[in-house]
């Protein structure tokens, strides 16, 4: 076993027994595997005599491997049943001796003692990636697909499967995609309430848990969208079209906020339940300069047109890693149209509240407004 060699190797060098050979060996073993560095260091502190959380009688354990490997050994001792002064070589066998008693140990423990919060072999090829509030990442998976996560976003994948049998993503939160092309395996992307099918394109996707919008932008290629909750009913996207599925509570029909875009409704919807509706993407001009709501946070912008306070919220809460309190309802349907870049929570609420005057309070990542 390579842990074998790589205590061999540990107890030879403490000695001053091992050749640069034998020094270059162990080094590239414990690039290769920097767990074991938990095996030197147990090591060292046997061989300095420092206090170490081993327990085990080493002096009756060295006597019994004596005992049994005596004659691989040129120790000369002729009563096993004395300790021999330790000399450095002696040291050595001893410090072996003591490295075995307490991999086994450990190694029974691993089978013997139940676990706690233990990570099984699913937890352990699973790949997590998170952009927390405040944050957002660029990511390149195995198959040279680039995603872009938003705040308060994970993206997660079987990294034993990943590009081998298929390439499945879960996602919670936003995420835009610009996947590799693979006829021979689709690219699907997981959500609490919809799933997309893919070849190769470049799309946004937006499910935050708790919201009641999710939405699925394409700029390029196609995708096949699915509502979990109907999964026989799929529907392709054409570029510069965006899907959004809304939630709506019983009894009530909503429909999308831009009311100034092309709408489709998708036939067969129940008004009293989740209702599907295609728009047209349409670029956004706020001050002589034209954008697309939808992507611009991929370029560090976020972008807004004629939103309340209150549909703000959350994402200036993700976007500058804030909590926001508002203490007037009337400032919540305050509308407001503009774009945030390299400004502050400060100075992005400054900047509001010349337009449509309130008074606001920050304490760290607190925002009070009334």
């Amino acid at each position: 076993m390579i842990n074998d060699r790589i205590i061999e190797l540990t107890a030879r060098k403490l000695a001053d027994e091992a050749t640069p050979a034998e020094l270059e060996e162990l080094n590239n073993y414990l690039l290769s595997h920097p767990e074991a560095a938990y095996y030197t260091e147990m090591l060292s502190q046997l061989w300095d005599g420092k206090p170490t959380t081993f327990t085990t009688d080493v002096s009756a354990a060295y006597l019994k491997h004596i005992a049994r490997h005596q004659p691989n050994f040129n120790s000369g001792l002729a009563d096993l049943h004395e300790m021999p002064k330790i000399s450095r070589p002696t040291r050595y066998y001893r410090l072996l001796a003591a490295a075995s008693i307490f991999l086994f140990i450990v190694g029974a423990s691993i089978y013997l003692i139940p676990s706690r919060g233990k990570k099984t072999a699913n937890d352990q090829k699973n790949m997590e990636l998170i952009a927390a509030n405040g944050e957002r990442k660029k990511i390149t998976l195995p198959d040279g697909t680039q995603i872009w996560l938003n705040s308060g976003s994970r993206l997660s994948y079987d990294s034993m499967k990943y590009n081998r049998d298929t390439r499945v993503v879960s996602l919670s939160g936003e995420a835009f995609f610009d996947v590799t092309k693979n006829k021979n395996k689709p690219f699907v992307i997981y959500t609490k309430k919809i799933s997309i099918k893919v070849l190769g394109t470049a799309f946004n996707v937006k499910a935050y848990p708790g919201e009641k919008r999710t939405e699925t932008t394409l700029l390029r290629g196609a995708i096949e969208f699915t509502d979990n909750n109907k999964p026989y009913q799929k529907i392709m996207l054409k570029p510069n079209e965006k899907i959004v599925l809304i939630e709506d509570s019983p009894g009530k029909t909503t429909l999308s906020k831009s009311i100034d875009r092309a709408k489709q409704q998708i036939p067969g919807q129940d008004i009293n339940k989740n209702k599907l509706v295609i728009e047209e993407i349409q670029p956004v001009l706020i001050a002589d300069k034209s954008y697309i709501e939808e992507v611009s946070w991929v370029e560090n912008e976020l972008v807004f047109q004629n939103e309340t306070f209150e549909e703000l919220i959350p994402k200036m809460e993700r976007w500058f890693n804030v909590v926001i309190e508002v203490n007037n309802e009337s400032i919540k349907q305050r509308h407001f149209s503009g774009v945030f870049h390299k400004e502050s929570i400060n100075e992005a609420l400054y900047a509001m509240q010349i337009i449509r005057p309130f008074k606001y309070k920050i304490s760290q990542n607190h925002v009070s407004i009334n």
